[in-house]
């Protein structure tokens, strides 16, 4: 049987001229099933049969849509506008309030003759009319007050009325009177079926960005079949999902809209991961961890009982089997920051879409990320990556220390399968703990000191393979040993020039408490490369103190409390009070005594937030042993 035939042959005898009724007849459904569309097809289906017998035929019904009206006035509007094409709408809102005042009589209000003459022209024009309300739910007016108006046009105008609402929107405030007002005007709720295909028609006619559209459509099959994967036909989600993948390709990269098979891939995982999220199946935890969980269940197979997330992994796998897992064409946590937030971070995105094999192609794609998936690579495309890292490592091109440790897991994770790059006998932690050696003690390796924070399992969006293993985290702490000493190489180096524009400028101090983002050292130790005797006559000048410098350190030092970034400091510290105090002593009255109170003011400050940090430290090391 059609979709929706039922309801069909039900409004068929409705709507016959046969049938007397008192009563309206209610369609409803969820938003998104076609509700709308349904009703018009229907009539126009009738109008076009009407008009092959008589070309005179006038289309059989009225339709207002209630959404957002707060009058009824602006109902009668939408009628009477349509009951006299010849007249324009401001016309019908002139009169609009006479005629609901006349149609709604016990309002109290008086109607004049001529207004009468009016209400009794529009009835007669409605006679033999079918009104159609859209919208019940998403009307501005208390509910029972607007069906009681509906209720007139049924009782005492004896007209055949359909009434179009999606129940599970009415307010929970209104819902007690709402039902009650509904057994005295409803005699018939049917309900329309959804039509996935239709309404996501419906959808895509509102998207704006031509190559969206055109995955859309020529993805349409799989995206219905992800779509109904997710037991959950709530149209509102694919609406909102699909717009966000609209906004978020609208963002990126440009190369990402020229790449149909990624544009596809990110398609089928937005509609799947955001269906979760939106029904309550995925957090935004969940989705930021989910990729590295997909691989552990890929790569994990016949091994150790999975954890409970790479069996939630597994289910999710298995229930979106078109779904792209494991080389997500967009980060995990940017697609989760999407969902929760409605931000979207362009830069990392874009980053990772300049790197991604199904959006730059297999030339422009380093051989670390094309191996980072090396299960995805056809067996002729994986030689040529294997060949060309092994290459890069033997010399030595490979200076970042997030693509070192790419280059490990890969490494370590071929060997697992039986490909051992470096050879069987190589010792693998051996080999790279002698390579960033290497290149770190030729000011090669770059001092990205920021990749072992928060986020340390990861560079540009990617876990690292093996990374649980042992032997990766041997390399790992090698690497990243390696990469803190390049960086407090750089420090050192920077030190001279820092300090000659420090001296040059009084707005510098405010790099001392400024984060490198904004091209400070808020969290860089560089001070103690700095000649304390020279930095001591900087602070103070002909017996006057340096409150600008002074103040900054202050912030300085309170920006790293509990922190220890600037640990490395913290004896050079020492060292300048000691030869400030030597100065103040030298100093003379009045001078001497206000040098004295501002520094040991100062260093008061100082020495609170260094003492607190030297603490936290302390008990830091002490966990880190027991």
């Amino acid at each position: 049987m059609p979709a929706n035939n039922d309801v069909r042959e039900y409004l068929n005898h409705y709507l016959s001229p046969e049938m007397e009724t008192d009563y309206a007849v209610m369609l409803t459904g969820p938003w998104g099933a076609g509700k709308t569309h349904f009703i018009k097809s229907y009539f126009k289906s009738h109008d076009d049969n009407a008009k092959t017998k008589d070309p005179l035929n006038d289309s059989r019904y009225l339709y207002a849509s209630l959404y957002g009206v707060r009058s009824t006035a602006e109902i009668t509007d939408q009628f009477f506008t349509q009951a006299n094409p010849a007249m324009g709408s401001k016309i019908g809102r002139l009169i609009g309030s006479v005629l609901s005042r006349g149609l709604n009589g016990y309002a109290g209000t008086e109607v004049t003759q001529g207004a009468g003459a009016i209400i009794k022209d529009l009835v007669t024009r409605l006679d033999g009319k079918v009104l159609v309300f859209d919208d019940l739910e998403r009307c501005a007016m208390q509910l029972v007050d607007v069906m009681g108006f509906i209720n007139a046009y049924v009782e005492h105008d004896g007209l055949k009325v359909i009434v179009i609402a999606n129940e599970d929107d009415i307010p929970a405030a209104q819902q007690d009177e709402y039902f009650r007002k509904k057994e005295k005007l409803v005699g018939k709720t049917l309900r329309v079926a959804s039509d996935p295909k239709m309404v996501l028609e419906s959808i895509v006619s509102k998207l704006t960005h031509a190559k969206v559209r055109e995955t859309i459509e020529r993805d349409e099959s799989a995206l219905l079949r992800t779509f109904a994967a997710s037991g959950r036909l709530n149209f509102r989600s694919l609406r909102a999902v699909l717009f966000d993948y609209q906004r978020l390709v609208s963002v990126s990269d440009p190369r990402l809209a020229e790449a149909p098979p990624a544009m596809s891939a990110l398609l089928l995982l937005m509609i799947a991961i955001g269906m979760e999220f939106r029904g309550g199946g995925l957090s935004g935890a969940d989705i930021a961890s989910l990729e590295d969980n997909m691989r552990r269940r890929y790569f994990g197979l016949g091994k150790d009982k999975p954890s409970a997330d790479v069996m939630k992994a597994g289910q999710l796998a298995e229930t979106y089997s078109n779904v792209l897992w494991r080389d997500w064409v967009v980060p995990p946590e940017i697609l989760a920051k999407l969902f929760e937030t409605g931000l979207i971070d362009i830069a990392i995105t874009n980053e990772h879409l300049a790197r991604h094999p199904l959006v730059v192609g297999y030339a422009e794609t380093p051989a670390w990320r094309q191996l980072w998936s090396w299960a995805d690579l056809p067996r002729s495309q994986y030689l040529r990556a294997r060949d060309q890292l092994i290459a890069e490592l033997r010399e030595h091109a490979l200076t970042h220390p997030g693509v070192i440790l790419h280059a490990a897991g890969i490494v370590l994770g071929a060997a697992g399968f039986d490909d051992y790059m470096l050879g069987a006998d190589v010792d693998v932690v051996g080999y790279f703990k002698s390579y960033v050696e290497h290149i770190q003690s030729r000011g090669l390796l770059e001092p990205e000191r920021d990749l072992f924070g928060y986020s340390g399992g990861a560079y540009a969006g990617l876990g690292y393979g093996s990374h649980e293993t042992p032997e990766f985290k041997a390399i790992l702490s090698a690497v990243r040993s390696a990469t803190f000493a390049a960086f407090a190489e750089r420090m050192r180096l920077a030190a001279p020039s820092f300090f000659d524009r420090l001296k040059a400028d009084s707005e510098a101090c405010s790099l001392l408490h400024k984060y490198r983002s904004d091209g400070g050292f808020a969290d860089a130790a560089i001070l103690h490369h700095i000649d304390v005797d020279a930095f001591a006559h900087f602070a103070v000048r002909d017996w006057v103190v340096n409150g600008q410098l002074l103040s900054s350190m202050v912030a300085r030092y309170e920006g790293d409390r509990r922190q220890g970034e600037l640990a490395d400091e913290h004896a050079w510290l020492d060292a300048l009070r000691t030869r400030l105090d030597a100065l103040s002593a030298t100093a003379e009255p009045p001078h001497k005594a206000l040098i004295e109170r501002r520094i040991g003011y100062y260093f008061g400050e100082i020495g609170s937030a260094v003492n607190d940090t030297k603490a936290y430290l302390a008990a830091c090391r002490s966990d880190a042993v027991d």
